[in-house]
């Protein structure tokens, strides 16, 4: 589909004037590891001609743009434009951080858009009350799905684990009894208090044996659960992202004696979105970097890439030797195989490094910690505090390093693409 007669299906579409093709497969998935989940599904849908919606949600529009993948966002849904959507857009954003990540016109309509979803659910003082205790945390916009599903008449749903607008799309299609697949990225541990609600999605496709269980164990129906492993990670284990690896390493002069330490950043937020009462550090990320940064300076072995999450509005300092920066628009897989160390809180990135066969240490600490025990699944070597992080970096043995380096495990994986692209069309093919 070109993306001239892309931008005209998904006008009639968002418009609300689509009567006659009802085989629009809808995508959902906002920005970091769940877009990156989705995307390889979206291409496979593509190139199997079915007619793709991709709703991009905060920085997922880039990604997907850097892909050549067509999306829309919240700036494109009915309503959008409105005055009244605009005018508590601009309201609410006063009171936000600025950010280069999301196009103001995408924050408006999103921030809007939810509001007033909240005050037809709520009423006002009940909205402004939720709003003023949990912040973003309090959208679940599903009347607004309902409403544009409606004239859309979307063929299937595929949303990730995400508890707001993903949540809020897959619940909109269990009302209208539209088939839907929830890919769940990890290990789920407190999106499955939603997960495991009866008929809250048509399949939920998981990571391995061990998440199906506990999907099961907590009350899921058994043939709803199906182990599909994570699209994200199947490129991690091509001969190409190993090759890739080695000519990173090489264009940038890391020598075979230098540890390469890749410091995977992370938004800490001061209070865990949807554990009520558990509050964070969200100064934890900075002074793990700045760890490791006087571990550089004092011992020369070591050279630090520092890699920011899209969703964190940090200045790079550029004036220390040997600390250098990987953009977002630098390959993350090429970049897991060149480096040595992955250092991670609780990224994402800390599997995919363990998938690339990297040497992973996990500081622990975070909000989120409980949710993603790394240590404990055997994908890290935990350190109890960020005092501890940079002697056990001094103490690495090199035969341990030259594992990583020479070994690059494999993890055996199925097909994650395909295997979720199968779930979805068994779907609508009833």
């Amino acid at each position: 589909m070109s993306w001239m007669i892309f931008r005209c299906f998904m006008r009639l579409g968002v418009e609300g004037n689509m009567v006659a093709d009802k085989n629009v497969i809808l995508l959902v998935a906002y920005g970091g590891g769940h877009v990156a989940m989705l995307a390889p599904v979206a291409r496979e849908l593509l190139a199997k001609k079915y007619n793709v919606l991709f709703l991009a949600l905060t920085t997922a529009g880039a990604y997907l743009d850097r892909l050549g993948i067509p999306h829309i966002g919240y700036k494109d849904l009915p309503g959008a434009d409105a005055q009244e959507t605009l005018t508590i857009g601009r309201q609410l954003l006063r009171d936000l951080p600025p950010s280069t990540a999301v196009p103001e016109a995408e924050s408006l309509a999103y921030l809007g858009l939810n509001y007033r979803d909240l005050i037809n659910a709520y009423g006002e003082d009940v909205a402004s009350a939720l709003y003023s205790e949990k912040g973003r945390q309090a959208f679940l916009p599903v009347e607004l799905f309902c409403d544009w599903f409606k004239s859309l008449s979307p063929l299937a749903v595929l949303a990730t684990n995400s508890p707001r607008s993903e949540r809020a799309a897959l619940e909109a299609a269990r009302i209208l009894r539209i088939p839907s697949v929830c890919t769940v990225d990890l290990l789920a541990k407190q999106e499955i208090e939603w997960i495991r609600s009866p008929n809250y999605a048509s399949r939920i496709c998981v990571l391995n044996d061990h998440v199906r269980d506990m999907f099961v164990d907590k009350g899921c129906q058994p043939d709803s659960v199906v182990v599909t492993g994570n699209p994200a990670f199947e490129r991690l284990q091509l001969d190409e992202a190993r090759e890739s690896g080695r000519e990173i390493r090489a264009s940038k002069g890391w020598g075979k004696d230098d540890i390469v330490v890749l410091w995977a950043s992370q938004v800490e937020p001061e209070f865990h979105p949807f554990a009520l009462g558990k509050s964070g550090d969200p100064m934890l990320p900075r002074r793990i970097e700045s760890s490791l940064r006087q571990l550089v300076a004092i011992d020369h072995r070591f050279r630090l890439v520092i890699r920011y999450h899209p969703s964190e509005c940090i200045e790079f300092f550029d004036g220390q030797d040997r600390v250098q920066l990987s953009p977002a628009i630098e390959d993350l897989v090429g970049l897991l195989h060149a480096v040595d160390v992955v250092v991670i809180i609780t990224s994402t990135v800390g599997l995919e490094a363990h998938l690339a066969g990297a040497y992973v240490v996990s500081v622990a600490g975070s909000v989120f910690s409980e949710d993603l025990p790394y240590g404990e699944m055997g994908i890290a070597d935990e350190v109890c505090s960020i005092d501890s992080l940079a002697g056990k970096l001094a103490d690495l043995s090199s035969s341990c390093l030259n594992d990583a380096r020479l070994g690059r495990k494999k993890v055996c994986m199925r097909n994650p693409t395909g295997s979720v692209v199968e779930v979805l069309e068994s779907l609508i093919q009833c």
